[in-house]
C-alpha cells in the first residue's frame, strides 16, 4: 500500500474514530449503547403523590423531604424524557438511580427494586441529588433539594 499523505490521512482518522468508539458510550456511526434522554425528575410516595419535581431539572418545585429519625421515607423516582413521556431506571439493566448527599450522616439511600428508602441516621438537615449511573458515568443528575431528619417524637 503506498504511504502517500492522503493514506496516512486515512488511517489517523480510521485510528481516531476507533479510540473514540471504544472509550465513549456511543460509536461514532450509531448508538451502541443510548444515554439517558431525561429532562426533568419526579419524586412520588407510595400512594403515587407528586412530592416534587424539576423544571428543566434547574429548579425542585415540592418538598422539602422530611424524615422521622430512626424512620424512612420511601419514594418513587420517574423520570420525563424530552417528549413527555415517563420512565424509571429500572427500565433499562444498564441504569442505576444513585443518590448523593451533602453532609455525611443524616440521610442514606437504599435503592430497590421498584422504589428507594431515604433513611434518617440522625437529626439535621442536608441536601441530596438523585443521579442516574449508566455503567460508570452519570448521564443525569438533578439540582440539590433539601432534606429534614426530625427529631424522633
Amino acid at each position: 500500500m503506498p504511504s502517500s499523505p492522503r493514506h496516512r490521512r486515512l488511517a489517523l482518522l480510521v485510528a481516531l474514530l476507533v479510540g473514540v468508539g471504544a472509550s465513549a458510550c456511543e460509536h461514532p456511526i450509531a448508538i451502541v449503547t443510548p444515554h439517558v434522554e431525561a429532562q426533568d425528575a419526579l419524586v412520588f410516595d407510595t400512594t403515587g403523590r407528586l412530592m416534587a419535581r424539576t423544571f428543566d431539572n434547574r429548579r425542585w418545585e415540592g418538598g422539602p423531604f422530611v424524615v422521622r429519625d430512626r424512620g424512612s421515607l420511601p419514594v418513587i423516582v420517574r423520570f420525563l424524557d424530552f417528549q413527555g413521556s415517563e420512565f424509571t431506571v429500572g427500565d433499562r439493566r444498564d441504569l442505576q438511580l444513585r443518590l448523593e448527599t451533602e453532609t455525611d450522616g443524616v440521610v442514606a439511600w437504599e435503592p430497590l427494586t421498584t422504589r428507594g428508602l431515604l433513611h434518617a441516621l440522625s437529626p439535621g438537615t442536608t441536601r441530596v441529588r438523585f443521579a442516574v449511573w449508566h455503567v460508570s458515568h452519570p448521564d443525569f443528575i438533578t439540582p440539590w433539594i433539601p432534606v429534614t431528619v426530625a427529631p424522633a417524637p
